[in-house]
């Protein structure tokens, strides 16, 4: 049962490849493996050389262009992109920058506060150990 699915999945694939080379380069399939046939039955394999030659060219050019469009269209995206980038960069700058000053002032307060904090909890040390000398001499 493989095989029958794999043989006829094959035949639809070479049909559509054969459909898809008539397509794209306007010749029949036949035509082409025709003139191939001959030149190798002829064993004119200069004439086939020069053939694939041909091909090869073509398809290289197809393929120039095919890069050249799609270089042009990223190009152009970008180019698109670019002011809208920035545009939500400057707007997620002037919406962060006021956080970010309320954060500053917030630290710089808090800062203060820990300082304060530590210079009282320093002197009642202080004290605490010079209450405890002074017991200890007495």
């Amino acid at each position: 049962m493989k095989f029958v699915v794999g043989f006829l999945s094959g035949i639809v694939i070479g049909a559509v490849g054969a459909v898809a080379y008539s397509v794209q380069s306007g010749r029949d399939l036949r035509e082409a493996f025709e003139e191939v046939r001959g030149d190798l039955s002829k064993g004119d394999l200069e004439a086939l050389g020069a053939r694939l030659e041909s091909r090869v060219t073509e398809m290289q050019a197809q393929l120039e262009t095919r890069i050249a469009q799609v270089r042009e269209r990223a190009e152009a995206a970008r180019d698109e992109a670019t002011p809208v980038v920035t545009d939500a960069v400057d707007a997620a700058s002037e919406k962060t920058a006021p956080v970010a000053d309320d954060v500053a002032a917030a630290a710089k307060d808090t800062t203060a506060d820990v300082k304060d904090a530590a210079a009282d909890a320093a002197e009642q040390v202080t004290d605490a150990v010079e209450a405890a000398q002074d017991k200890a001499d007495a």
